[in-house]
């Protein structure tokens, strides 16, 4: 199919990336391929486009698409479902963007297959507002200056500092008091692992306050999230809107991080593996038992909630953590999750399934819009 009639066409938008010599531009090329071909078994188009690209006029967009098995390039007229898959790697670059996204938003031609979230403070503060949600939550602040800092000190002798913004563990600090120092780890913005011992609490302050510079940061506690043999980990589940537009849970997998790194991201080098062989390996009966609930509330009632609050969403990322008494811990939503943690696991169908629940969420968007087929 290459008519691209825009009844019958699903617009994804992706931001410049880095490395703009290779071809297509963008990042999730592999996984947007994958798309267009499930599409395309549903009688639909995928076109891939920069939002700075449209022109407003004669609604026409310069996008990427597929055709006989390669990568093609030309104008066509604009989407009326968009799927966001936007990375910011900054703030200023979200700055430039912004506008543009904003100018599609407001169309009221064209729908989103869900808007994205804001930063973490306001999925924590969204979260919150829902008592059944709130006990999951960790204490969360903004961080104001050295005295928010020294406030979560004098309740928790360990704490976790993490960029508003962020994703991959880049930036996330932990802070532990050691009788008269204060021992630091992480990972730097340019996503480089390391680890100090800074001796008093003025040097500490001056550290963390050089560190952040402008960046907007949380403060929380650190929640020891540890394998039995010491390896971080933490449980992504990926739940989806269908072609029903109700909500699944399409999979669940594990990611243990290196061994003395603070986060389990695969970005930072971590692994993946099966959630019901891990959770055997690390608890108890009784425990697992206990999780399985908590898992399965989380993975029922964030989404509902949050869609509520937020407005339409398509999938989301949630990636709670399970400490040592068994108690569940909303660590982040992610309204742009990856599928990579699936492949690692060897849940094959999994992820096939993770790629065909969007294009069928379009599709029954596109049926209302046009009328059905």
């Amino acid at each position: 199919m290459t008519t691209h009639s825009n009844h019958r066409t699903i617009g994804i938008i992706v931001c410049s990336s880095k490395n703009v010599t290779k071809v297509p531009p963008f990042a999730e090329a592999t996984y947007f391929y994958q798309l267009a071909k499930i599409a395309n078994q549903h009688q639909l188009d995928i076109l891939i486009f920069n939002p700075m690209k449209i022109n407003w006029t004669n609604r026409e967009v310069a996008a990427w698409y597929i055709e006989a098995n390669r990568w093609k390039f030309e104008k066509k007229p604009l989407p009326l479902v968009i799927y966001d898959r936007c990375y910011y790697t900054s703030t200023a670059h979200f700055q430039l963007y912004r506008s543009h996204i904003l100018r599609i938003h407001q169309d009221k031609s064209v729908q989103f297959l869900g808007r994205a979230l804001g930063g973490k403070i306001q999925t924590h503060n969204m979260l919150k507002s829902n008592q059944e949600i709130e006990p999951y939550l960790p204490e969360t602040q903004l961080y104001q200056g050295p005295r928010s800092i020294v406030e979560m000190l004098k309740k928790y002798p360990h704490i976790c500092i993490k960029p508003n913004g962020g994703s991959h563990g880049i930036g996330v600090i932990s802070i532990k008091k050691q009788d008269q120092d204060y021992y630091v780890r992480g990972r730097t913005k340019a996503n480089f692992p390391f680890e100090k011992s800074i001796k008093t609490k003025q040097q500490l302050l001056t550290w963390i306050h050089a560190s952040i510079q402008k960046t907007r940061y949380l403060i929380q506690p650190f929640l020891s999230l540890q394998t039995t043999d010491g390896y971080p980990f933490d449980l992504r589940i990926l739940v989806q809107k269908n072609g029903k537009q109700q909500w699944e849970t399409t999979g669940r997998a594990i990611r243990i991080g290196k061994g003395k790194s603070i986060t389990s991201n695969l970005h930072g080098g971590g692994d993946a593996t099966k959630l019901e062989p891990f959770l055997i390996k690390n608890f108890t009966k009784e425990q697992i038992a206990t999780i399985e609930t908590q898992i399965e509330q989380i993975a029922s009632i964030v989404p509902v909630h949050i869609e509520a609050q937020h407005g339409n969403l398509v999938e989301l990322g949630l990636d709670v953590g399970i400490d040592r008494h068994a108690h569940v811990w909303i660590i982040e939503v992610n309204s742009k999750p990856g599928r990579s943690v699936f492949l690692r696991t060897g849940e094959i169908e999994t992820r096939k399934r993770s790629m065909e629940l969007p294009v069928q969420y379009a599709k029954a968007l596109l049926s209302q819009k046009v009328g059905g087929y």
